[in-house]
C-alpha cells in the first residue's frame, strides 16, 4: 500500500521566515552607500548591478516559494491517491470475505481461516 517513507514533509513556515529574513537583509543592504573614487558613473553602475542582483534574488526566492507550494500540493494528491487505493483494497477484501462466507454456507464447507 502506501510507503510512509516516501511522503515528504514540507515546512511552509521556514520558507516564510526565510523570505522575511532576506527582505530584512535587502533593506539593510540598500542603506549602505556605494562610493568609489572613479566617479559617479561607476557608482551608478554598481548601484544598478546591485539592484539587478537583488531583483534576481527576489525572483529566485519567489520561485522557491512557488516550488515548495507545488510540492506540498503534489504531496497531498499523492497521499489522497494512496488512501483511495488502500480504501479500494479493503472494500475488495471485504467483498471477497462475504463471497467466501456465502459459498461456505451454500456448500456447507469451511475453506481457510
Amino acid at each position: 500500500m502506501c510507503n510512509t517513507r516516501t511522503v515528504f514533509r514540507m515546512n511552509a513556515h521556514s520558507t516564510a521566515v526565510a523570505t522575511i529574513d532576506i527582505e530584512l537583509d535587502l533593506d539593510i543592504a540598500t542603506d549602505i552607500d556605494v562610493t568609489t573614487e572613479s566617479g559617479d558613473e561607476d557608482v551608478d553602475s554598481e548601484v544598478d548591478q546591485r539592484d539587478e542582483v537583488w531583483e534576481k534574488l527576489r525572483r529566485l526566492q519567489a520561485d522557491h516559494v512557488w516550488i515548495r507550494e507545488e510540492l506540498m500540493h503534489l504531496q497531498r494528491r499523492m497521499v489522497t491517491q494512496c488512501l483511495a487505493r488502500q480504501r479500494r483494497a479493503y472494500q475488495i477484501m471485504k467483498q471477497m470475505q462475504q463471497l467466501l462466507c456465502r459459498l461456505q454456507v451454500k456448500y456447507g464447507r469451511t475453506w481457510g481461516q
